[in-house]
């Protein structure tokens, strides 16, 4: 399975981070946010992956060529299947594994998705999509996070 870099640094100064909290499902949530921002969101052909933790995170991307904007959408947990220690093993299998939740992003844990957009211009525009994400069904609250993101350099995408 191929690996596939975020680097924030990366990134010009003109890119903004929404942390978006929800209950939706991943593709139903870029569903609509496809449907109320007006953009075309497609689940790239490889997630995000960090082979030391087995931890698989969606990503979708769409590139707005008319308004020179990139749109990365991807998920902030990912559910991972863990071998509990040898001594409290049980005796018919049942119970030797265990779903742990890992983040992307540790120091924002309850978080369920980010976008990032890049290129804008102008905070205005932020917040009116901020404004568009707020009135979708299922997402229970949507912020601009403040780029100053601890670990953002150990962060897989491209």
């Amino acid at each position: 399975m191929n690996n596939h870099k975020l680097n924030l640094n990366q990134y010009p100064e003109n890119y903004h981070l929404i942390a978006i909290h929800s209950d939706l499902d991943e593709f139903r949530l870029a569903f609509f946010l496809n449907k109320k921002l007006n953009i075309r969101l497609k689940r790239k052909n490889n997630d995000i992956y960090f082979s030391e933790q087995d931890a698989n995170y969606s990503a979708y991307e769409f590139l707005d060529g008319t308004k020179y904007l990139n749109w990365i959408f991807f998920s902030n947990k990912s559910l991972v299947l863990e071998k509990i220690s040898e001594e409290n093993l049980s005796l018919f299998g049942e119970g030797n594994t265990t779903l742990n939740e890992m983040n992307l992003l540790s120091q924002l844990k309850s978080v369920d998705y980010f976008i990032i957009i890049e290129n804008i211009a102008n905070k205005t525009y932020v917040d009116k999509v901020l404004k568009k994400i707020s009135e979708i069904s299922g997402v229970i609250t949507s912020f601009l996070s403040d780029n100053k993101l601890e670990n953002k350099e150990n962060l897989i995408f491209s």
